[in-house]
């Protein structure tokens, strides 16, 4: 049983409830203008008709108002290994609502609250998840309408943990993430007006994204692992790992550690992709062929060339990483670069698609 909270004042205080214009203003005083432009953004995808939905959002710390500007469900379930009652029935009352009930359990609290003329809840389970306790804190929250995630939370990290929270993701529900979600795990992406890319609009690690679930996907963290690597297939392809110049392509030719190896392993991961998900499989195989054997080079990736060095530049800095120290490498780096000749695309782009036949050959 959860401990009494501190006496700092009855949480469950009856309040006057607030009209939709103070709501507004509540929830612009805690998240900030442009905050809640990206949030009503995402409300006319997510939830246009402000429906009853419940949202699973897992390590939030108490981020209720964030989960309500974008979706305003009636149901919240939120999951992290600290106890936060007491700081999210302040966060409630901080935008407009009034905490009715609060009903501890084991490991789980129930807040009932009245917020924007509805009654809704937020049941909060204390847990530290892993690969352990997922299953049963799944079977505990049941499915969901909504997913919410950042990346700094570090869930996205593991397939398996990834591939269950979409699992219990209702087919028509919504992801929203600062990441983009892996491709040909059955979600799609929705369009964000491409102003909510811009530095204004910092959502978490990155931008939000917001991803439909078309369908259920088997072996989705397989499939997710299959991504990470051919995406450094494709980077490896494009000279991101020593260039396009005649040295690299010696080293792009090495049987033990050049693309002829990348490719084997992904061959290796794309047949064990089980057969059932043809569509999956169709769809991989085909962005396969377009990224690395049709396609021309793309220059951003170069190693060294201006684009690359731009993108580990706004990279680093989005994850406030970048030291003046690293800033005055990649200028060096920069600053070395030679842009490649014609000839040496050439041999690139013709030996990457001769081993890719090779291994490939249907």
């Amino acid at each position: 049983m959860e401990k009494e909270l501190p006496a700092k004042g009855d949480i469950r205080e009856a309040v006057a409830p607030y009209g939709p214009k103070e709501v507004e203003s509540r929830l612009a005083s805690k998240l900030g203008e442009k905050r809640m432009e990206l949030h009503n953004a995402a409300l006319k995808i997510v939830n246009p008709e402000r429906k009853d939905l419940t949202v699973f959002y897992p390590s939030p710390g108490p981020d209720v108002a964030n989960v309500l500007a974008a979706t305003r469900a009636t149901t919240i379930h939120l999951a992290d290994k600290n106890q936060q009652t007491e700081y999210i029935t302040k966060e409630i009352n901080d935008i407009g609502g009034h905490v009715q009930k609060v009903s501890p359990s084991e490991n789980k609290i129930e807040i009932e609250f009245e917020w924007d003329g509805k009654n809704r809840r937020v049941i909060f389970h204390q847990i530290n998840i892993d690969k352990n306790n997922v299953d049963k804190l799944l079977a505990d929250v049941g499915q969901y309408d909504v997913y919410f995630e950042k990346k700094s939370q570090g869930l996205s990290s593991d397939p398996q943990i990834t591939e269950k929270f979409m699992g219990n993701l209702k087919t028509g529900g919504h992801a929203i993430l600062d990441y983009r979600a892996d491709n040909h795990i059955g979600l799609e992406k929705e369009p964000l007006d491409s102003k909510y890319n811009g530095e204004d609009y910092q959502y978490g690690d990155g931008r939000m994204r917001i991803h439909r679930k078309r369908r259920s996907v088997r072996s989705a963290a397989h499939i997710i692992h299959f991504n990470k690597e051919f995406s450094k297939t494709v980077y490896r392809r494009n000279g991101g790992y020593g260039g396009v110049d005649d040295d690299a392509l010696g080293r792009f030719k090495d049987p033990k550690d050049g693309y002829g190896s990348d490719l084997i392993k992904l061959k290796a991961l794309y047949n064990a992709i089980p057969e059932e998900n043809r569509e999956e499989k169709a769809s991989i195989k085909a962005e396969m062929i377009k990224e690395l054997y049709d396609n021309e080079i793309d220059k951003s990736m170069i190693q060294g060339s201006p684009q690359n060095i731009q993108g580990q530049i706004d990279f680093l800095r989005g994850k406030k990483a970048l030291t003046s120290e690293k800033y005055g490498e990649l200028m060096e780096e920069m600053r070395n670069y030679r842009e490649p000749t014609e000839q040496q695309l050439e041999k690139f782009i013709e030996e990457g698609k001769k081993v890719f036949k090779e291994i490939f050959p249907d």
